[in-house]
């Protein structure tokens, strides 16, 4: 099973937006993937079952059908508007680190920003 900062840097690669609202269930990150919200890592634990708990920033919480498999792409994104977008990402999570309280959840944050300045590193490196 993927780490939750792997399966998070693997959404930003896709094009997920990273959001300030945290999953009410595991406290990670929520994402917007094609325009829907929802936490990226119970997607995937949760991704054998027909449905996961999609949160809004509020933290509510509603069923709603699983994501796509992994194997399908998102919407693909041109690479200076996913570099941009990753940069906004990496500021974000760097503020969040800044204020996080939990060192557990400080690391996997100081994780998902390593990975996604690597990211940033093959996409700049095209």
């Amino acid at each position: 099973m993927k780490r939750e900062d792997e399966i998070m840097a693997e959404h930003l690669l896709k094009g997920g937006k990273m959001l300030s609202a945290s999953c009410p269930a595991c406290g990670c990150p929520l994402f917007e993937v094609r325009g829907e919200t929802l936490c990226v890592v119970c997607a995937e634990e949760k991704a054998g079952s027909k449905e996961v708990k999609r949160a809004s920033p509020s933290g509510e919480e509603t069923a709603a059908h699983a994501p796509p498999p992994a194997s399908s792409p998102l919407r693909p994104i041109a690479s200076p508007r996913l570099a941009d977008a990753l940069e906004e990402t990496l500021v974000v999570l760097c503020a969040r680190i800044r204020d996080e309280k939990d060192p557990r959840c400080a690391a996997v944050l100081m994780e998902a920003v390593v990975t996604g300045i690597e990211g940033l590193g093959a996409l700049r490196s095209r």
